[in-house]
C-alpha cells in the first residue's frame, strides 16, 4: 500500500506540473466524483429522486451553487446538501480561483521575464546588458532629429529599442527607467531575456529584421576583455545567418577591445559592420589629454549628450557637385563645417579639415559641428566663389609680427631635440597596453611611463607585448598600491608632467573601480600638497558619470570612458558615416584637436568676432572649433555664435582641428 500510494502521489504531481489546464482537469474530475457520490447517497437514503441521473444533477447543483441550500426537504437531503455546499466552496470556488490566479501569475511572470519573442521590423537591438547599455538607450531616445532621419531611411514611423539582457527582472526595468529619467518612453523600449551566444535568443529579439544591432562589450564580465571579445565574435557568427527570404544580415555596430580581433570581426561578418575599438579610442583620448591638457572638456562636449554640442552628417545636393569645399563655409552660419565623408567602392573615407580647393563629388556627406541638428540647415544662399567669404565681407588681414612667427615655428619635437614627458600611470586595466602603444605612435616625442599597480608586474608585462623598435617610450612597472599614502608619496608624483588614474577592470564592478579611483585621487591630492610650484596634469578615468561631482571643484580632467563609448555606438548606429569621422579623430595618425594661442592668428589687443578668428585659422589650413581661456582651462566654448566678440590676448586660445 505505501508503494501504491507513493506511485499515485507521483502521478498526480506529474499531472499538476504540466500546466494550468491539467490542474483544471483534475478539479473537474474531483467535482464529478463528488457529484456522483452525493447523488448515490441521496438516491439510497434520501427522498424525492426517481433515478440516478436526477440525483447526480441535484448534487452537482448544490456543489456549484449555494443558493439551493434552503430548497431541500428531509433530514438526509439537507445534511448531504450542506456537505456538498461546503465542499463547493472549497473545491469548486477555492481551488478554481487558486488555479486561475496561479496561472495568471505565471503568465505575468513569464511576460515580465522577457521570454516571449518580439516580432518587429527595422527596430534597434542592443545585445547585452553592460555599463554602456543605459547610456546607449539614453542617447537613442535623446537624439530626436537623428532618429527621425534614421526612421525615414528605413521607412518606419517610430523608434523602438529592444534590449537582450541575461535576466530581465522588475528591478532591472526600474533601474533603467531611473537611469533614463525624463527621456524615458515606455512604449519605445522592450526588454528580453537571453544571451547573444544562442541563436534562438537572437530570434527572441528578432535581430535578423532589425535596422541596426548594437553589441556593447562587457568590461566587467567574467573572463575580462579577452572573453568579452570572444563573445562578440560568437554573436557576429550567429547574426551572420541570412534572414527570411535570403535577406542580408542586419547592420551591426560592435564594440571590441582588441584591435586585432576587430580585423577578425570585419572578416567573418558577411553584412554591414562597424567596429568601435574602445581601448584604442579611450587610450587616444587619454594620451591627447597628456599632450594637450584641457582636451577632456572638448571630448566631453563632442562625445556626450550632456553639453549640447555634437557632430552631424548632412547630405549635399547634386547641384553642389564639383564645388570647392572652401565655398561652402558661409552656407552654414550656425554650424562649423569640419570636413566630409566620401563613399568609395570599398569603404567610407573621411576628409577632415580638407584644403579649401577640395572638390565635392556626388554622394559626399558633410560633417558639421553644431549645438543641434537644426543648426546644420543651410541658409539657402549660393556658395561664394571667394573661398567661403560672402560678397561684400571684409577679408581678414594676414597675421603679422608675432602671429606669423608663431605659425612658422617648428612643431613640438622637431629640430634639435625631442619634447620629453614623464607620466605616472596609477592603476591597471586592459586599456594600458593600448595607451602605451598610443604614446609610442607620436614621432618626435619621448615618453617615460611609470605604471604603478597592485597587479603583479609580470602579469602586466605579459599583456604589454613588444613595442616597435623605433618607439621612443620607456616603461617601468612599479609594484605598489596607490591607495596607500606612504607608497603613493614614495613615487614623488609632483615630479611628473602628468598623472593618470585608470579605472581598474580587475575588480568586480564599475562601482568598486570608481570607489578605488576616487580614494586614489584624494590621496594623490594630499600627496601633491598645496605648494606653489608646478603641478602635474591630473587625468582621472571614471566609469560612472554620477561620480564626477564627488571630485569637487578641482581642475582635474575627467574621462568617463563608458559614456564616450556609448555615445559613439549609438550615433554610429543611427548614422554609419560617423564611424569614419570618429576613426579619423580618435586613432593615431588622424586629424588632431589641439589648442593654439589666438595670437598665432590675429594680432594681440584686437577685439574681433569669432568669425574673424575662424577665417584667420582657415588661411593657415586649420579649422577653428571654439575658444577657451587659459585662466579658465575647464571652460571650453565650442561652436560659439560667430558674432560673439573675443579680446585677443595671451590668455585666449583657439580649439583647432589640424
Amino acid at each position: 500500500m505505501p508503494r501504491l500510494l507513493q506511485r499515485f502521489t507521483f502521478r498526480i504531481e506529474r499531472l499538476l506540473v504540466r500546466g494550468a489546464q491539467y490542474r483544471l482537469l483534475l478539479i473537474a474530475a474531483a467535482i464529478g466524483l463528488i457529484s456522483i457520490l452525493g447523488g448515490a447517497l441521496v438516491l439510497w437514503a434520501g427522498t424525492g429522486f426517481g433515478h440516478f441521473g436526477e440525483a447526480t444533477w441535484w448534487a452537482f447543483l448544490r456543489l456549484t451553487d449555494p443558493g439551493y441550500l434552503g430548497d431541500d426537504v428531509g433530514t438526509v437531503n439537507r445534511v448531504v446538501s450542506t456537505v456538498l455546499t461546503v465542499l463547493g466552496y472549497v473545491v469548486f470556488l477555492g481551488a478554481l480561483v487558486a488555479v486561475m490566479t496561479q496561472a495568471l501569475n505565471e503568465r505575468m511572470a513569464r511576460l515580465e521575464s522577457g521570454l516571449t519573442p518580439v516580432a518587429r521590423d527595422d527596430h534597434v537591438v542592443i545585445l547585452g546588458w553592460t555599463n554602456r547599455t543605459e547610456a546607449i538607450i539614453r542617447e537613442l531616445l535623446a537624439s530626436r532629429r537623428r532618429v527621425r532621419s534614421f526612421l525615414r531611411r528605413h521607412g518606419v514611423r517610430d523608434l523602438h529599442v529592444v534590449v537582450l539582457a541575461r535576466t530581465v527582472t522588475a528591478a532591472l526595468a526600474q533601474d533603467l527607467r531611473d537611469a533614463i529619467g525624463e527621456a524615458w518612453e515606455e512604449h519605445r523600449v522592450t526588454l528580453r531575456s537571453g544571451t547573444a551566444l544562442r541563436p534562438e535568443h537572437l530570434d527572441r529579439v528578432d535581430a535578423v529584421n532589425a535596422a541596426a544591432v548594437i553589441i556593447p562589450a562587457a568590461e566587467y564580465g567574467e573572463g575580462g576583455a579577452d572573453r568579452a571579445d570572444t563573445h562578440t565574435i560568437k554573436a557576429l557568427l550567429s547574426l551572420g545567418r541570412p534572414g527570411r527570404g535570403g535577406d542580408p544580415p542586419p547592420y551591426v555596430v560592435a564594440e571590441i577591445f582588441d584591435r586585432e580581433k576587430a580585423l577578425l570581426a570585419e572578416h567573418i561578418y558577411p553584412g554591414e559592420l562597424e567596429v568601435v575599438s574602445s581601448h584604442a579610442v579611450v587610450s587616444r583620448l587619454l594620451a591627447q589629454n597628456v599632450r594637450h591638457p584641457g582636451l577632456s572638456q572638448v571630448y566631453t562636449q563632442l562625445l556626450t549628450q550632456r553639453k549640447g554640442v555634437d557632430l552631424f552628417i548632412r547630405e549635399i545636393d547634386d547641384e553642389r557637385r564639383g564645388t570647392a569645399f572652401g565655398d561652402l563655409y558661409r552656407l552654414y552660419p550656425r554650424a562649423i563645417l569640419i570636413g566630409l565623408v566620401r563613399a568609395t567602392a570599398d569603404d567610407l573615407v573621411p576628409h577632415l579639415n580638407p584644403p579649401s580647393d577640395f572638390r565635392l563629388a556626388s554622394g559626399d556627406r558633410l560633417v558639421l559641428l553644431a549645438h543641434s541638428y537644426g543648426h546644420t540647415d543651410p541658409d539657402g544662399r549660393r556658395p561664394s566663389p571667394r573661398g567661403g567669404e560672402a560678397r561684400g565681407a571684409a577679408t581678414p588681414p594676414e597675421p603679422t609680427g608675432g602671429a606669423a612667427a608663431a605659425s612658422s615655428a617648428p612643431a613640438v619635437g622637431a629640430g634639435a631635440g625631442k619634447h620629453e614627458r614623464r607620466v605616472l600611470i596609477l592603476g591597471w586595466n586592459h586599456k594600458v597596453p593600448a595607451l602605451v602603444e598610443e604614446f609610442a605612435s607620436y614621432p618626435g616625442e619621448r615618453f617615460t611611463l611609470d605604471v604603478a599597480s597592485a597587479v603583479p608586474p609580470e602579469e602586466r608585462a605579459r599583456h604589454l607585448g613588444r613595442l616597435p623598435a623605433d618607439a621612443d617610450v620607456a616603461v617601468t612597472q612599479v609594484h605598489a598600491d596607490y591607495t596607500a599614502l606612504d607608497q603613493l608619496a614614495a613615487m614623488e608624483p609632483h615630479t611628473y608632467d602628468a598623472v593618470l588614474l585608470m579605472g581598474s577592470d580587475w575588480l568586480g564592478s564599475s562601482e568598486e573601480s570608481d570607489a578605488r579611483t576616487l580614494l586614489g585621487f584624494l590621496l594623490l591630492r594630499q600627496a601633491l600638497g598645496g605648494g606653489a610650484g608646478p603641478r602635474p596634469t591630473v587625468i582621472v578615468e571614471l566609469l560612472d558619470p554620477d561620480n564626477v561631482r564627488l571630485l569637487g571643484e578641482s581642475e582635474t580632467e575627467v574621462i568617463i570612458s563608458p559614456l564616450i563609448v556609448s555615445h559613439m555606438l549609438a550615433q554610429v548606429a543611427l548614422r554609419r558615416e560617423l564611424q569614419a569621422v570618429f576613426d579619423d579623430l580618435f586613432t593615431a595618425g588622424g586629424a588632431d584637436i589641439t589648442f593654439r594661442p589666438a595670437t598665432a592668428y590675429v594680432p594681440a589687443g584686437e577685439d574681433v568676432p569669432f568669425s574673424a578668428l575662424e577665417a584667420a585659422a582657415r588661411q593657415r589650413g586649420h579649422t577653428a572649433l571654439g575658444v577657451r581661456s587659459r585662466s579658465r582651462p575647464g571652460h571650453v566654448d565650442l561652436a560659439p555664435d560667430r558674432a560673439t566678440r573675443q579680446r585677443v590676448s595671451d590668455d585666449l586660445e583657439i580649439v583647432i582641428l589640424a
